[in-house]
């Protein structure tokens, strides 16, 4: 409850934010889509988790996710209601499945670009296919920001499934593992 209160409170927060550097001019729309690249250290500094919850522009189509699995900046691509199969993405997404809470349905999440996520409602297994371009890595993070796994790239596509359960943050870099 207090992650979906502080979510709330971000989202209030990032959107006047960004409504008041947008009528200012000192920030235009696309620099809502968070894609900065990081150094991929082990852990998390505080600012990183902490600019993993800036809130991007309202967007109609995220509707979905509230309630379920989301994921804050949104993805590039999110497919809600999907089978329990394993994501076909496009060359240069890093594609995840995850469950839709006690539905049988799962929610697919491609990612595009490069920087972090804060991510919530991810629970139990689901797949990964990490098809970025090589040499760049797919890392998984826990909630005070210690690293859990990375998973190269294969940009033919390899499917792996990881508990998604301990996860909070993900992030998409271009260097390796």
């Amino acid at each position: 409850m207090a992650r979906n209160a502080r979510r709330a409170a971000v989202a209030a927060a990032g959107a006047l934010t960004l409504a008041g550097a947008l009528l200012a001019g000192t920030a235009s729309a696309d620099s809502a889509q968070d894609s900065r690249t990081s150094s991929h250290g082990e852990r998390l500094s505080t600012e990183e988790m902490k600019s993993a919850v800036s809130v991007s522009a309202a967007r109609m189509d995220v509707g979905p996710m509230v309630g379920g699995p989301w994921s804050d900046p949104e993805p590039a691509r999110f497919y809600p209601g999907q089978p329990n199969s394993a994501p076909n993405c496009a060359t240069g997404y890093a594609c995840m499945k995850i469950k839709e809470g006690s539905q049988p349905t799962y929610t697919d999440f491609w990612y595009y670009f490069y920087g972090l996520y804060e991510v919530e409602n991810w629970i139990g297994r689901g797949y990964l296919n990490n098809r970025q371009y090589s040499g760049t890595s797919f890392r998984t993070y826990n909630a005070s920001g210690g690293l859990i796994d990375c998973y190269s790239s294969y940009p033919t596509g390899s499917i792996s499934n990881p508990n998604w359960t301990p996860v909070y943050y993900i992030r998409l870099s271009p260097a390796g593992c």
